[in-house]
């Protein structure tokens, strides 16, 4: 039992590492990150502020945004 219990763990880990992560990640100097562009908009809406965009997050990762007042 205790060597199926390794392979399955570890099955479940590199699983979870493989999966698009939906939340904003603030880089620097105010700039955020999303995955979509629709995210960023709900993300500045919440805290009723403007949706600006910047442009493509590095290696196709998402979309750059600022939400300004």
């Amino acid at each position: 039992m205790k060597r199926l219990t390794f392979p399955i763990f570890l099955a479940a880990a590199l699983a979870g590492c493989g999966a698009p992560s939906h939340e904003v990640v603030r880089m620097n100097d105010g700039v955020m990150r999303a995955t979509t562009s629709a995210e960023a908009a709900a993300y500045c809406q919440k805290d009723r502020s403007s949706l600006r965009m910047i442009g493509k997050a590095p290696a196709e990762t998402g979309v750059l945004f600022r939400c300004e007042r």
